[in-house]
């Protein structure tokens, strides 16, 4: 038997939801992941908020920009935001 702990347990559950939205956008028909998982320096250089979804793995940005492809991220997705050259899709709001 594995015991965890509570940093374990987190770090169990950081990877396991990184690994489910990772795994839903695969599921959007003909889109590709742009950006999933950032370090804080990646994150920095993109422009990205302080407290991004990206620095947990708990976004991704998908492209190419179509009516379908956010429809179909509007289902697999609570937060969804048209940037205009990507689809950002996230499990919670930065």
């Amino acid at each position: 038997m594995v015991v965890l702990g509570l940093a374990g347990s987190v770090i169990a559950i950081v990877l396991l939801v990184a690994g489910l939205v990772r795994g839903l956008a695969w599921t959007i028909p003909g889109a590709q992941v742009s950006s999933w998982w950032r370090n804080p320096i990646k994150n920095a250089e993109v422009g990205g908020l302080a407290g991004s979804a990206h620095l947990w793995g708990w976004a991704v940005d998908l492209t190419p920009v179509t009516p379908a492809v956010e429809a179909a991220a509007r289902q697999a997705f609570p937060v969804v935001v048209n940037e205009g050259d990507h689809i950002h899709a996230a499990v919670f709001r930065a």
